[in-house]
């Protein structure tokens, strides 16, 4: 009687024992799935200018984040090149020390030189056109692919507005370009452009422009009317040649090694309000670029434009010229073809 009793209570302890043990392992495991979903992720935000759209994009899409992720995303804003030029912030992107970054698409040629079909000129005969095609899904799907590779994830597209040159002398006429010294963006396309312009094309960085400007280094700037009043440029000269004769594509990207830290909800959320975001920033841009013209005019600025004949002409030189840099590259020829048809599709 006793062994049985013996018996049964051995069979009870390690029973309860093994209870016991299954308990905590499902806490434990119920501590780890909470702690995992209650883990912080930190997402600093940065872009070189200050009160523009780019701007505009770090904040809204911060608070967007935040808000969805419910705090488990921690935004930290970095405008005015804070954390370096656009080069060095893409670099940061490319080794993970900045999480996200917005600028133009031409500052990334250096990694991938299909990243300047954003500015191809003659092509898009307004904003709007640029805005259908940028968000057609062929084309997002193929252009926000293009930087994986590289260490940059495709998260949204947007524009800084129609091009346009900012300059020390009256810009009336192409005649008036010959032989001036214009900055442009780093990618052959803006180059070549200048070129056809009789002027003399020189890359500089957006946070150096403003001192080549004033020290007489360059003669004017291409750029989009809102950098020129953001700038407060009007201080240093006083005329735009709105040649709009593309626009300025910018792009949102994060780091892949960022990237590959987040659980599947969290990349959702992120990519997804990117998106939700594009046409908030092409309303705004618009309208900042109304004001920003007559800014420009209240602070005694001129503003010209090429004569309708001159203009159409250097479209149209401006957008076979293009074609033909961009074939040179099959990887470019690629991207040109596809902007050029889905251009086509959505005008």
């Amino acid at each position: 009687m006793s062994n049985f009793i013996q018996k049964k209570a051995q069979r009870f302890s390690v029973s309860a024992i093994a209870g016991a043990f299954s308990l905590a392992a499902v806490c434990a495991l119920g501590l780890a799935g909470n702690t995992a979903m209650a883990k912080e992720y930190k997402m600093k935000l940065a872009t070189a200018t200050v009160n523009d759209v780019q701007t505009e994009a770090i904040k809204r899409l911060a608070k967007r984040i935040e808000e969805r992720s419910e705090g488990r995303i921690k935004t930290e804003l970095y405008p005015a090149a804070q954390l370096g030029s656009n080069t060095r912030m893409i670099e940061g992107l490319q080794f993970g020390t900045i999480e996200f970054y917005t600028g133009p698409a031409a500052y990334l040629v250096g990694v991938d030189s299909r990243y300047q079909a954003m500015d191809v000129p003659g092509v898009f005969k307004d904003a709007r056109h640029a805005q259908r095609t940028f968000s057609d899904p062929e084309f997002r799907e193929y252009f926000m692919a293009m930087g994986e590779s590289k260490g940059l994830v495709g998260l949204g597209m947007y524009i800084y507005g129609n091009t346009a040159f900012t300059t020390a002398f009256e810009g009336k006429t192409l005649a008036d370009f010959q032989g001036k010294k214009v900055r442009v963006l780093a990618s052959r396309i803006e180059r070549k452009g200048a070129e056809l312009m009789g002027a003399t094309a020189v890359p500089v960085d957006f946070s150096e422009m403003v001192t080549a400007l004033q020290q007489g280094t360059i003669d004017g700037i291409k750029s989009s009317p809102p950098a020129f009043t953001s700038l407060k440029l009007y201080n240093i000269v006083n005329n735009i040649t709105a040649t709009e004769d593309g626009v300025m594509g910018e792009v949102m990207l994060a780091s892949k090694v960022w990237w590959d830290t987040l659980p599947d909800d969290l990349k959702a959320i992120v990519k997804e309000e990117a998106v939700a975001l594009e046409p908030e920033l092409y309303d705004f841009v618009l309208q900042d670029q109304a004001n920003a013209y007559k800014t420009w005019q209240e602070q005694g600025g001129k503003v010209f434009h090429l004569p309708e004949d001159e203009r159409a002409k250097l479209l149209e030189n401006m957008k076979q010229a293009t074609i033909e840099l961009m074939a040179e590259n099959k990887s470019n020829a690629e991207v040109m073809d596809l902007t050029l048809k889905v251009a086509e599709r959505v005008k």
